[in-house]
């Protein structure tokens, strides 16, 4: 199996995915052209499932990925790469952090990640209904 995709930021096409089964595993090697170099994560989309595949990085004028994953962690079913803002910052709220007080949040962390914003140290929580 090699196949190659396209990888759309928003519904412009700026790259290429080469997608090839190496045994238990599958091999994922992007290039694409990412305007203004901002860091974008790499994802696959399938079966109502986003995978997450990565942080092209820089290599000359394109950013690059290399991966392989196990072809037991991909549903069944066709294939959309995307380029995702690597934080999404207006779709989540920020909770500061401080010892001093409880955080009444814990229940919600699981799809939280942590963030530095404006020199305060938070959790990003997504909306609701958004990972």
């Amino acid at each position: 199996m090699s196949e190659c995709y396209d990888v759309f930021l928003g519904n412009l096409a700026v790259g290429k995915v080469y997608a090839d089964r190496q045994g238990l595993y599958c091999r994922f090697r992007c290039r694409c052209h990412v305007a203004g170099g901002s860091i974008c994560s790499l994802s696959v989309l399938c079966a109502n499932e986003e995978i997450h595949l990565g942080i092209p990085v820089p290599a000359g004028d394109a950013f690059v990925l290399e991966t392989r994953i196990p072809v037991k962690r991909l549903p069944e079913g066709e294939f959309r790469f995307v380029l995702l803002p690597r934080h999404r910052e207006l779709e989540g709220k920020f909770i500061p952090l401080s010892p001093q007080e409880p955080f009444a949040y814990l229940s919600r962390l699981k799809d939280a990640y942590l963030e530095k914003r404006d020199g305060s140290i938070g959790i990003v929580i997504p909306e609701d209904g958004k990972p």
